[in-house]
């Protein structure tokens, strides 16, 4: 029973994946997200049920448009198997627990924000806020008041402390060190794991991002990282890894 039900989620995730995708590209493109039904984005005709079954279309299409056999970009393939593969780990790791409605809103947050930041660098507010909503409602139903309140300071004390990261890097390098996307992001990654491990998912996002951009130097030659989704992943690292993390945390401190 337990393996049907993951299998559901799964798909569910791979449909929200598609979605999101999809809204990934229309925000920052200020297009309607209900209006107009699904296009190609290069020869604009609207596309079919059968070429827009997530995952399976894709491949069955060869990554190309059916009509101008343009090639259809791989990441919303990628964030179509990721809504799968995420959807499906969060439920088997945490059944329906207040982890899997939290790591299950910020893969949202993730989805959107792998299309819109490194293709158009861009995060919306409207998912930023979305997301901050249903963390507290989640937070509503799943803990004590005081518990909530710490979670908004953190919110708070992050937004605070990338904006100090912000001016000081300005000042430094003469230029736009981190965007304004970044630090509201990161607020809300404040709300989505508290203070101690909002700075441990910074220090992975950092890491990570530092490898990415190594390996993708050459190519990059703007020499610019979208840091959005390397802060999403820091987040889900965390929480996918608590019970190894906290431990070490907690001899730390």
């Amino acid at each position: 029973m337990e393996a049907i039900i993951t299998i559901w989620i799964s798909i569910i995730g791979a449909i929200m994946g598609s979605f999101l995708g999809c809204m990934g590209y229309r925000i920052p493109n200020k297009i309607k997200t209900t209006y107009p039904s699904s296009f190609c984005s290069y020869c604009k005709k609207p596309l079919k049920w059968y070429m827009n079954i997530p995952i399976l279309s894709y491949i069955f299409l060869h990554g190309k448009c059916k009509y101008c056999h343009k090639k259809i970009g791989i990441i919303y393939f990628i964030v179509e198997v990721l809504g799968f593969i995420l959807f499906g780990l969060n439920y088997y790791l945490y059944k329906f627990n207040i982890n899997f409605f939290i790591s299950t809103i910020l893969t949202c947050v993730l989805i959107v924000t792998i299309v819109s930041d490194f293709e158009y660098y861009y995060i919306s507010d409207r998912v930023l806020i979305i997301s901050a909503f249903c963390l507290i409602i989640t937070y509503i139903v799943f803990l004590p008041k005081t518990d909530i309140y710490m979670r908004l300071i953190s919110a708070v004390v992050l937004f605070l402390f990338m904006m100090g990261i912000k001016i000081l890097g300005n000042n430094m390098f003469e230029t736009e060190s981190l965007g304004d996307g970044d630090i509201k992001l990161m607020a809300v990654l404040g709300l989505s794991l508290g203070l101690i491990n909002s700075f441990i998912s910074l220090f992975f996002a950092a890491l990570i991002a530092l490898i990415f951009s190594l390996i993708t130097l050459k190519k990059n030659k703007e020499h610019i990282i979208p840091f959005g989704p390397f802060l999403i992943i820091g987040a889900l690292i965390v929480i996918y890894f608590s019970p190894i993390i906290n431990p070490v945390v907690e001899k730390l401190l």
